[in-house]
C-alpha cells in the first residue's frame, strides 16, 4: 500500500493527475485498507483518509528539487522576440516561477534568472541552459519551455498588450504570477507554489495548484475555476460563474459588478466567507458538518433550516425585488460558512 500511495502523490507533484483526482485516489486507498483490516476499520475511517491528505500536502510541500541537486552556478540571462505575431501561449517550466506583464511594445522580452546543478563554471552552465530551454514563434503561438529540473528557471515575461486568445503554462515546482493580462481562455497550474492573478480580464480562467495560495485581485471573467489541495483561495472581482475547490485552506470571494450568476464553492477544513453580488435575487445553500452557518443578510427568507449535530444546512432566498439571479452553494466540512451583502459602494 505504501508503494501504490507513493505513485500517487508522485502523479500529483508532476501535474498527471488534479489535486482532486489526487485525494480521491488516496482516499479509495484508505477504503481499500479498511476493509482487509476489519480490526482497524472504525479507527481508519476516523482518521485514515485525513492523515493520507496530510502526507500528499507534506510531500508536496517538501518537492523543492535544490536538495536533491546539490551545488549550483547561476547567472542571468535576457532574450527578446523580433514579432508579435501571435495569439496562443504556451509555457512550460519543471523548475523555476514564472511572472508575466505586459507593455505597449510590439515584442516579447524573457528576463531569465537561472540556476544550473551539477556543473563546474558558469560558461558549462550556459551551455545547458541554451540547450534545454525555448523560446520562439511558430504558427501563431508563443512557446517557452524549460524542461530539465535541474535548472531552476525564474522567468519575467514582457508581452505586448493585446488581447490574446489562449494562455496555458504549466509548472511542476514554482509561482505564477500574471498581471494585467487580457486573453479569451488561461489555463495555469502548478503542482507547488501559488498563483496570483492581478487585473485579469477573460472569458474563461482554470487555476490549479497542489500546493498553494490562489488570488486573484480585480479579475473579470465569464467562468473560473480554482482549485487547491492545500492554501487559500481569495477572488475578487466581477466573475459570471464561479467554481472553487480547497481541500485545506480556506475560500474567500468578494463580487464587484453586474456578471455574477452562479457560485459554488467546497472546502474540507477551511471556512468560507462570500460577499454578495449588489443588485442581484439570491437563492442560497449553504452546509457544513461541524462549524457554524452565517447569514448576514437583512431580511432574507428561510426555506429550511437544519441543526443536526454533524449536518448543518441553511437553505435561503433574499433580494427578491431583482429581476437578475445569483445562485450560491457553499459547503465545508470542518469550517464555517459566512454570507454577507456587498461592500462595494
Amino acid at each position: 500500500m505504501n508503494e501504490e500511495r507513493m505513485k500517487i502523490l508522485k502523479m500529483i507533484e508532476e501535474g498527471n493527475v488534479s489535486a482532486e483526482e489526487g485525494a480521491k485516489l488516496l482516499a479509495a486507498v484508505e477504503n481499500r485498507e479498511a476493509e482487509e483490516s476489519k480490526a482497524e476499520e472504525k479507527e481508519k475511517k476516523k482518521y485514515g483518509i485525513r492523515n493520507f491528505l496530510d502526507d500528499a500536502v507534506e510531500k508536496i510541500k517538501n518537492s523543492d528539487f535544490d536538495l536533491s541537486f546539490g551545488e549550483y552556478v547561476e547567472f542571468d540571462y535576457e532574450t527578446q522576440t523580433e514579432s508579435d505575431d501571435f495569439n496562443d501561449i504556451d509555457l512550460s517550466i519543471a523548475n523555476g516561477s514564472l511572472d508575466i506583464d505586459t507593455w505597449e511594445r510590439d515584442y516579447v522580452k524573457a528576463a531569465y534568472h537561472v540556476r544550473v546543478y551539477q556543473v563546474d563554471n558558469e560558461e558549462e552552465a550556459r551551455r545547458h541552459f541554451l540547450a534545454d530551454g525555448q523560446l520562439d514563434i511558430h504558427n501563431g503561438l508563443l512557446r517557452l519551455a524549460s524542461p530539465s529540473k535541474k535548472i531552476k528557471t525564474y522567468v519575467h515575461l514582457t508581452l505586448p498588450k493585446k488581447r490574446y486568445d489562449f494562455i496555458k503554462s504549466k509548472l511542476a515546482n514554482g509561482t505564477i504570477t500574471v498581471n494585467q493580462m487580457d486573453s479569451d481562455y488561461y489555463q495555469l497550474k502548478t503542482s507547488n507554489g501559488r498563483i496570483q492573478l492581478n487585473s485579469v480580464v477573460g472569458e474563461t480562467c482554470k487555476v490549479e495548484t497542489g500546493n498553494g495560495a490562489i488570488t486573484v485581485a480585480d479579475g473579470v471573467f465569464d467562468t473560473c475555476e480554482m482549485d487547491t489541495l492545500n492554501g487559500a483561495v481569495t477572488l475578487g472581482g466581477d466573475f459570471g460563474k464561479s467554481d472553487v475547490s480547497a481541500v485545506s485552506g480556506s475560500i474567500t470571494v468578494d463580487h464587484f459588478g453586474e456578471k455574477a450568476h452562479t457560485g459554488f464553492y467546497k472546502a474540507t477544513t477551511g471556512s468560507i466567507k462570500v460577499s454578495l453580488p449588489k443588485h442581484k435575487r439570491v437563492d442560497g445553500k449553504l452546509r457544513t458538518n461541524f462549524g457554524s452557518l452565517n447569514c448576514q443578510i437583512d431580511n432574507y427568507k428561510i426555506l429550511e433550516d437544519k441543526k443536526e449535530v454533524v449536518n448543518k444546512q441553511l437553505t435561503f432566498e433574499a433580494f427578491e425585488e431583482y429581476e437578475s439571479a445569483y445562485h450560491l452553494e457553499a459547503e465545508t466540512k470542518t469550517g464555517s460558512v459566512t454570507v454577507s451583502p456587498s461592500g462595494q459602494e
